[in-house]
């Protein structure tokens, strides 16, 4: 299994590793799960990779302060979910801030993540420094749990830090490498007076938040801006992502239609699957049928479900519970051909009302995913496996889950490993290789049953790779066009796809479901 790795923090130049000419395709890989929206504390707009609750909550939780977020990653660790990427959202640019006292005035450090709830202190003294400079000093940073808990959860030790410009040791160069502070303003002309000894409770000067209530991100937050990498193009930093869960900024409250159809977009360029909770208006199964209806929004790249949760017996109201974590978690840990229903382990929550099976098959005809509560009381499954793709529309045809994740799987694996053509000379050799490669690949998908193939074994798929796909362009350099048809539901049904490799990027269309004799090599 191919496993991601990822760097906790971004310097600000991305780089993603391609895979290497004659890699075989792995036929199975490590699913991942990106979960955008606000969270207390920690870096904003860094991809973050999460492998369990308690790096969530080191890296972004505070005591006391339960957020939706941290309760979605509790609900995909607990059904499965091995990786999570975290990016977090924030409507505020505001900082807390320490300010150190000095004899010719003060040096402010600001906070490098913002929000009110990000909690510093720092100690300065003048250890093995000559007492004659003037300039110099030692500086000791941490990141604390909270106000009333101080535990350490990070440090940054500075010695020998100046207040002159043109030092090599100019605090604000030094600092420009920080994961925690950074300096505010220019720094005065001599070095901040000594925090350690002397007076009691003066061992530290703790950071001072702001209490502006302003952090709640908006719907243009999540979405964020390519050009800066923020919001949910972050993720253009993660070499594969498999679903996206947005976590809007208000408790409740549902994308808006902007914001659905650019995240929407995005999954289809990513190959990604974006979960969706159900709208606060969808009191009952008839609700779900109207707003489907006039709503109209479909898409093969989204999925959603109904009822939603209800609170847990005796508990304070904590307002919209999510279930898109658990399904997330749980669709990651089965595979590209889950059961239906698919069970989910969602604790002591409970799908808000009951649904019979006509009700199951209505949803499913609208695209919409049934939580139901089984037997025993504590069995939970989804049922209908569907997306947003509804039965009889136009892309009807990817109402199917497990179809439509198998092709995204094959898309984005193809995508990735064949990269590396497009940088070599192009021409027949080149061609039968990537068609070698592809082949060998959607040869063992058909050995796992992912591919439907008939007695004899044939009927499952085809790589073209030749003359013809690049008509116009010849032995153009710098770009490799593919195309290829997977049979999803029956031989010889192909759902067929063009890939189009170019130096400045890599993209994938769709060409329809074709019967494969008039395509086929």
């Amino acid at each position: 299994m191919t496993a991601l790795s990822l760097q906790p923090y971004n310097s600000g130049i991305s780089v993603l590793e391609i895979p290497a000419r004659g890699q075989p395709i792995p036929v199975a890989r490590e699913s991942v799960t990106a979960f955008i929206g606000p969270a207390p504390r920690g870096p904003v707009d860094i991809p973050v990779a999460i492998r369990s609750l308690e790096e969530f909550l080191a890296r972004f939780g505070v005591p006391g302060y339960l957020s939706r977020m941290e309760f979605m990653l509790y609900q995909y660790f607990e059904n499965g979910g091995t990786l999570a990427i975290v990016v977090r959202v924030c409507g505020t640019g505001h900082r807390s801030r320490i300010t150190l006292p000095g004899p010719a005035g003060e040096l402010l450090l600001d906070a490098r993540n913002p929000g009110p709830l990000e909690y510093l202190r720092a100690a300065v003294d003048y250890d093995n420094i000559d007492a004659a400079d003037a300039r110099r000093f030692n500086l000791v940073i941490h990141r604390c749990r909270s106000p009333s808990q101080p535990l350490v959860e990070e440090q940054e030790i500075y010695q020998g830090l100046s207040v002159e410009a043109g030092s090599a040791d100019f605090i604000a160069d030094v600092l420009a490498t920080s994961a925690l502070v950074r300096l505010a303003g220019e720094p005065p002309p001599a070095r901040p007076a000594a925090t350690a000894g002397g007076v009691p409770g003066a061992r530290y000067a703790y950071s001072r938040g702001s209490s502006r209530g302003d952090e709640v991100p908006s719907d243009y937050d999540l979405i964020g801006s390519p050009a800066r990498g923020s919001g949910l193009f972050a993720l253009e930093q993660v070499p594969w992502v498999d679903f996206i869960c947005l976590v809007p900024g208000s408790s409740g409250a549902a994308l808006g239609p902007v914001a659905l159809f650019a995240a929407d977009r995005y999954c289809r360029q990513r190959q990604a699957l974006l979960l969706l909770d159900p709208p606060g208006n969808w009191g009952g199964v008839a609700d779900v049928i109207r707003t489907q209806r006039e709503r109209g929004f479909t898409s093969p790249n989204a999925l959603t479900y109904f009822p939603a949760l209800e609170n847990p017996p005796h508990a304070a109201p904590v307002g919209h519970l999510s279930a898109a974590g658990a399904i997330a978690g749980r669709l990651c840990a089965a595979g590209l051909a889950p059961d239906d229903p698919l069970p989910l382990s969602l604790g002591r929550t409970r799908p808000a009302c009951a649904l019979d099976e006509g009700d199951v098959h209505q949803l499913a005809q609208l695209g919409v995913n049934a939580l139901l509560r089984g037997q025993p009381a504590a069995a939970i499954g989804l049922a209908g496996l569907v997306t947003l793709a509804r039965s009889g529309a136009v892309t009807g045809a990817w109402n199917d889950l497990r179809r439509r994740r198998t092709a995204l799987f094959v898309l984005g694996s193809v995508m990735r490993h064949t990269r590396w053509a497009a940088f070599e000379q192009p021409g027949p050799a080149l061609w039968q290789e990537v068609r070698l490669q592809v082949d060998a690949f959607l040869r063992a998908l058909q050995a796992r049953g992912l591919l439907a193939a008939d007695e004899a074994g044939s009927g499952a798929f085809y790589v073209k790779c030749d003359a013809d796909t690049h008509a116009g362009s010849g032995t153009q350099p710098g770009r490799l066009v593919l195309v290829l048809g997977l049979a999803l539901a029956r031989p010889g049904e192909f759902a067929a796809f063009r890939i189009r490799h170019e130096a400045g990027g890599s993209s994938a269309s769709e060409l329809g479901w074709q019967p494969g004799l008039a395509l086929a090599c």
